[in-house]
C-alpha cells in the first residue's frame, strides 16, 4: 500500500472515530427502538446452551428498587455493590463470552448486590429491568452500535468502533445503574467506562487478549493493520485504566504483561468454566430417549462437537471431519452442534449428525460419550471443554485447547492431532459412566458459581487493601 493511500485511511479512520463519537452525542435525543439491526458479532453465534448457546433455566423476576449502601453479607465479611457493563444481553447467555461474564456475575451474587449494564440489539425485547438468578440486569440500547455493524458490512471498520461511541457516552451509560460502586467492572468494549470519576475498585474483565484475537479472527476489512493497532491502543488504554485486570488464563495474563506491561500485582487469572445449575449427567431414559430422537444405536460411541462460528472452530471441525473421523473405524458417530455447523455445507457422511443451533444442549450432551476439543488456534480458552466435563463425558482436547485448564488435564484426554484417532479408538469413558455420583473436585472448582466467589474474594482483599492504606 503506498504512503498516500496509507495517509488515506487514517484519514478516513479518523473521521469514522470521530463520526462514532458524534453518534454517541446524539444516541441520548434518539429513540430506543431504533428499527435497525445492531451489530452484536458474538450475539449472532450459535445458540447452543452451556457452551454457545441459549438458555432459560435461571429464576427471572423485576429488578426492585435500588438498595441502600452496602452492608453485612451472610458470612460477616462487607456486602459490596458491584456494576458491571456487558456489551451483549447477558441472559440467556448465547456463546462463551457471556456465559463467561454472566457466571461470573451470578457467583458474585451470591454474597454481594450485581448490578449490570447489559448493551442490547435495538430490536430486542427483553424487558429493560430484570433480575436473574441474583444479578439485576438493566438493558439498553444506542443506535451507533447499528451503525457500526453496517460500516463492518461494507468492510470499512471494525464492529469494534462501537466501543468509541460507549466510550463517549459513558457517564449516561453509568447512570443506568443506581448507587456508588465499590466495584466498576467491564468488558472489553465498555471499557471506557473506567474513566468515570469516583472510588470505585475499577476491573478489566477480559475475555481474549483483544488485540490477538483481532489479528487472528477478524473479518476482511479495509486498512485493517490500521484498525488492529487501534484495538490495541484501546486495550492498552484499558489495562493502565484498570487496577485488576482479570485474565481467562495464564498465557493471557502473560500477553497483558509483554503488550502492555501491566503489573504482576493488578493481574489476576480467574479461568473459564461450566453451569452447574444445567449441566449435569444425564439418568439412564434420558440419555436413551436422546439417542433415539438423533438416530443413535446404543452401541454407538458417540463424539460431540459444540462451538460458536468462529475460524478457529470452523477450522478444528474441517479437520476433525476430513482427518479424524475416517480413521476411527465404524460404529463412531459424531454430532455437531452450534452455528459452526454452517462449515459442514451440504455434507451427508453417514456417521454424521449435523443438529446446528439449538435451544438445548442437555439432548445432546445426555446422548454424548465424549466430547471433542481438537483446537489449535483462538484467543480466551474453550468453554466448552469444562462443559463437557462437568456433564460426566469424556473430553478428549489438544494441549492447546487445555490452556487455562491445567488442572482439568488428569481428568480430560490430552493429545497432539496425530494421536487422536487412537484415542478415540480407546472409547474413553468419563465420570458419570465410571459410576460417580459427584463430578471430581478438580472439575467443581470450575463451576461459574466458585469462580464468581473466588473473583469476590479477590474483590474484598483489593478494597481492604485500599482501606488499609496499601496498594489496591
Amino acid at each position: 500500500m503506498g504512503v498516500r493511500r496509507r495517509r488515506a485511511w487514517r484519514v478516513a479512520g479518523g473521521r469514522l472515530a470521530v463520526a462514532a463519537g458524534a453518534l454517541a452525542g446524539a444516541a441520548g435525543r434518539r429513540g430506543r427502538h431504533h428499527g435497525a439491526a445492531q451489530g452484536q458479532r458474538a450475539a449472532r453465534a450459535a445458540r447452543v446452551p452451556g457452551v454457545d448457546g441459549e438458555r432459560r433455566r435461571h429464576a427471572r423476576r423485576p429488578v426492585p428498587a435500588a438498595a441502600g449502601r452496602p452492608h453485612a453479607a451472610r458470612s460477616g465479611g462487607r456486602r459490596m455493590l458491584i456494576h458491571g457493563a456487558a456489551d451483549n444481553d447477558l441472559h440467556p447467555p448465547r456463546f462463551g463470552g457471556t456465559q463467561r461474564t454472566f457466571g461470573l456475575y451470578r457467583g458474585l451474587a451470591r454474597r454481594h448486590d450485581v448490578r449490570v449494564l447489559c448493551m442490547v440489539e435495538n430490536r430486542s425485547r427483553a424487558p429493560r429491568e430484570e433480575r436473574v438468578a441474583g444479578v439485576a440486569l438493566s438493558r439498553r440500547a444506542a443506535w451507533y452500535t447499528a451503525a457500526a455493524w453496517r460500516l463492518e458490512r461494507a468492510r470499512a471498520a471494525p464492529l469494534w468502533l462501537a466501543a468509541l461511541g460507549h466510550r463517549v457516552a459513558a457517564g449516561r451509560l453509568a447512570a443506568a445503574l443506581p448507587g456508588e460502586p465499590d466495584v466498576r467492572s467491564v468488558d472489553f468494549n465498555l471499557a471506557g467506562l473506567l474513566a468515570r470519576p469516583g472510588r470505585a475498585l475499577r476491573v478489566y474483565l477480559s475475555q481474549n487478549v483483544e488485540y490477538d484475537f483481532f489479528l487472528a479472527s477478524a473479518p476482511r476489512l479495509a486498512a485493517r493493520g490500521f484498525w488492529a493497532e487501534r484495538v490495541r491502543a484501546f486495550e492498552a488504554d484499558a489495562v493502565a485504566r484498570a487496577d485488576l485486570v482479570v485474565a481467562v488464563s495464564d498465557e493471557d495474563a502473560a500477553r497483558f504483561r509483554a503488550l502492555y506491561g501491566a503489573r504482576e500485582e493488578a493481574l489476576a487469572v480467574v479461568p473459564n468454566g461450566w453451569d452447574e445449575t444445567a449441566v449435569r449427567p444425564a439418568t439412564p431414559a434420558a440419555r436413551a430417549a436422546a439417542r433415539a430422537a438423533l438416530g443413535l444405536a446404543r452401541d454407538d460411541y458417540v463424539l460431540l462437537f459444540v462451538g460458536s462460528d468462529f475460524a478457529h472452530n470452523r477450522e478444528a471441525l474441517r479437520w476433525t471431519v476430513d482427518v479424524l473421523m475416517p480413521a476411527v473405524g465404524p460404529s463412531v458417530r459424531l454430532v455437531v452442534a452450534g452455528a459452526v455447523t454452517r462449515a459442514l455445507g451440504g455434507r451427508r457422511e453417514p456417521w454424521l449428525v449435523a443438529v446446528g443451533p439449538v435451544d438445548d444442549l442437555a439432548p445432546l450432551l445426555a446422548a454424548a460419550d465424549a466430547g471433542l476439543n481438537p483446537v489449535e488456534s483462538g484467543g480466551g480458552s474453550n468453554v466448552k471443554l469444562p462443559t463437557y466435563l462437568g456433564a460426566g463425558l469424556a473430553a478428549l482436547t489438544t494441549p492447546f485447547g487445555l490452556r487455562g485448564y491445567a488442572p482439568l488435564a488428569p481428568h480430560a484426554v490430552v493429545a497432539e492431532r496425530a494421536a487422536f484417532a487412537d484415542a478415540v479408538r480407546a472409547r474413553p469413558r468419563g465420570w458419570a459412566a465410571a459410576g460417580d455420583s459427584a463430578p471430581p473436585p478438580a472439575v467443581a472448582a470450575f463451576a461459574w458459581g466458585a469462580l464468581g466467589e473466588r473473583l469476590g474474594a479477590c474483590f474484598e482483599a483489593r478494597l481492604a487493601a485500599r482501606r488499609a492504606g496499601g496498594a489496591p
